[in-house]
């Protein structure tokens, strides 16, 4: 029998993994993997062979460290003073918020494309959040958040700098397959600030990096000098014309593309309806076109199936499949209908708070 152990294959490309012990699944993630790289069996049981032990010394660290902490916790400690420390805020608008938050062992594993789930309080909910950004030197995590729903309000209303989230779970999902030499990096909506790890890692990585971004007015824009740094082309689009390109950002995509008959890949990250455009704008060229599906989300294992989508006629899970699928697969249609289903229930949800609240 072949000797597979640890290893499995997604596209053709073997991928190592490594199952995370469940006391550790809040600093690690549900499990540990990465691509190595190679379609050929042998060259990956050499790769794997490096890896694992790289894995079992992370959760080795992990579980020091756990043990540390808690041999350290007073017993008395309140639960709003335990969990992952908020070293920054900053708010862009009245309802966008940056979070920076300490989780070295999450900063050390995370990659461009990965999500986190984030848990507010002991009661709070699942909230799966795109990665904005990491820092592995510092051990931090950046997430960017839009106050819309109730959770997502109350962490808008909670989160201060020095108070505490009671979970950050993750990395998880697949990492951005970085492999194109001229990339357009598309965001829009909340979709703007994670599209910031995938145009950095597409720039290391030597690709020519064209940037699409896309907010209401030109107050809103942020995080310009950020992707100044690693964009070869940038460009803004605007609602109502006040910074750059008057319009949604497939105009801004479909400039690039007429400009550049050689782009090999676009990715995009945004609502639903705005992936969908970029999809259709892309699919007359045949550029191979990447979307991150946020659906709704509640175990992040696969386990409970909330977060289906269908992706070339077949049943997907957007949190062990994904992030990232094929956007010319993608049906959402679907996955737009059923998003539209819990809206009298969130709806309900943000009134019983509010009134609650105040």
């Amino acid at each position: 029998m072949e000797d597979t152990r640890y290893l499995f294959r997604r596209n053709r490309t073997w991928w190592v993994k490594v199952s995370v012990p469940k006391a550790l699944r809040d600093e690690l993630g549900y499990d540990l993997r990465c691509s190595l790289h190679t379609e050929s069996l042998d060259e990956a049981r050499k790769a794997r062979d490096v890896a694992v032990p790289e894995f079992r010394r992370r959760i080795r660290e992990a579980r020091a460290s756990l043990q540390q902490t808690r041999a350290c916790k007073e017993p008395a400690m309140a639960d709003d003073e335990s969990g992952f420390l908020i070293l920054r805020r900053e708010d862009f608008s009245d309802v966008t918020f940056l979070l920076e938050v300490e989780a070295p062992l999450l900063a050390r594993a995370a990659e461009p494309g990965q999500f986190v789930i984030v848990i507010l309080h002991e009661f709070g909910e699942r909230i799966p959040l795109t990665i904005a950004d990491f820092d592995r030197d510092k051990g931090t995590v950046t997430l960017v958040i839009q106050a819309v729903g109730k959770s997502s309000c109350e962490m808008q209303q909670r989160c201060r700098v020095g108070t505490h989230l009671h979970a950050l779970v993750g990395p998880m999902g697949f990492p951005s397959e970085l492999h194109a030499d001229k990339v357009v990096c598309v965001g829009g909506g909340l979709g703007v600030a994670p599209i910031y790890p995938q145009l950095r890692a597409f720039k290391e990585s030597g690709a020519y990096v064209i940037g699409v971004v896309g907010f209401r007015n030109k107050e809103l824009i942020f995080w310009q000098d950020k992707f100044e740094q690693y964009c070869d082309e940038l460009i803004i689009c605007t609602d109502d014309g006040s910074a750059g390109i008057e319009g949604r950002v497939t105009l801004g995509l479909q400039a690039a593309l007429d400009r550049h008959a050689d782009i090999d890949h676009v990715i995009a990250i945004g609502p639903p309806i705005m992936m969908k455009a970029c999809a259709e704008t892309t699919r007359p060229y045949g550029v191979e076109t990447i979307v991150s599906m946020n659906p709704i989300m509640v175990d992040g294992t696969g386990m409970c199936g909330g977060c289906r989508v269908t992706v070339g006629g077949e049943i997907k899970f957007a949190c062990v499949d994904g992030p990232e699928f094929d956007a010319h697969k993608v049906d959402f249609d679907e996955l737009m209908n059923r998003l539209g289903r819990y809206r009298g229930d969130e709806k309900a949800a943000l009134d019983n708070w509010k009134k609650a609240a105040s």
